[in-house]
C-alpha cells in the first residue's frame, strides 16, 4: 500500500505559502486604509478652513463699509507659513480641536479691493500645515456699502 495517496492534510511549505499570500493581502489592505485615513484628514481640515474663512468674511462685513482694511502683521513666529500676515499684533490665529488634536492652528490674512465708490472685495486666504506641506483656501465676497 503507498503511504503517500493515504495522507490528508497541508505539508509545511503549502501553510508558508498561505501565510505569505495572507501577508501580502494584509499589507494591501492596510495600505488601502492609511490612504482614506490621510484623505479624510485632509478632507476635515480643508472644511474647517472654508469656516475659518467665512468667519474672517463676517467680521468684514460687520466692520463696515468705511472700516475694511487688508492685514499687515506677520505671523511667521505662531506656526504659520511665512507669507502670511494679520491685523493685530497677536494674529489672526484660529485655534481649532480637531479629531485628538486640541489646538491646530489656522492663519489668515485678509486682503481688500476698492471695486468703485460703492463696493469693495474682500479675499480671506486661510492657511495651514499638515505633515509638512502647507495648505491654503481662498475665498472672496462682495460688500456693498448701504449708503
Amino acid at each position: 500500500m503507498n503511504l503517500m495517496n493515504n495522507m490528508k492534510g497541508l505539508s509545511l511549505v503549502e501553510v508558508l505559502i498561505a501565510m505569505v499570500i495572507l501577508l501580502f493581502v494584509s499589507m494591501a489592505l492596510m495600505q488601502t486604509a492609511l490612504v482614506s485615513i490621510e484623505s479624510n484628514m485632509k478632507n476635515v481640515l480643508r472644511d474647517e478652513a472654508v469656516a475659518v474663512a467665512d468667519t474672517r468674511i463676517t467680521e468684514a462685513r460687520n466692520l463696515g463699509f468705511g472700516a475694511l482694511v487688508s492685514d499687515g502683521w506677520s505671523l511667521a513666529g505662531q506656526g504659520c507659513p511665512a507669507d502670511f500676515v494679520a491685523a493685530h499684533p497677536n494674529g489672526r490665529v484660529y485655534y481649532r480641536s480637531l479629531k485628538g488634536i486640541s489646538t491646530f492652528s489656522f492663519c489668515t490674512n485678509m486682503w481688500t479691493t476698492n471695486l468703485g465708490v460703492n463696493n469693495a472685495q474682500v479675499e480671506v486666504t486661510a492657511g495651514w500645515s499638515w505633515k509638512g506641506q502647507t495648505y491654503t483656501h481662498s475665498s472672496s465676497a462682495v460688500i456693498r456699502n448701504p449708503l
